[in-house]
């Protein structure tokens, strides 16, 4: 029996509540942080199979980025 990597792309919809005096400054005020802002509503719409292939043959796609710096090391 083999073993598959199957990856998966979903589209998610959510709903941010920004205190702004207009909508034009909403959606700077979202753009510029999206992430600090109260999500009111989420949920996922639609997903799909992007790419499946054997575990075997699975390359990995990720940037291979640098060793952080500034971790506490475990005592």
């Amino acid at each position: 029996m083999n073993t598959y990597r199957i990856t998966c792309r979903e589209t998610v919809y959510f709903v941010k509540e920004v205190e702004a005096e207009s909508e034009d400054e909403a959606r700077e005020k979202l753009h510029d942080n999206v992430n600090g802002f109260k999500t009111a509503m989420e949920w996922d719409e639609e997903w799909e199979i992007a790419d499946i292939e054997t575990k075997e043959e699975h390359t990995k796609y990720w940037v291979a980025l640098p060793p952080r710096t500034d971790i506490r090391q475990k005592s």
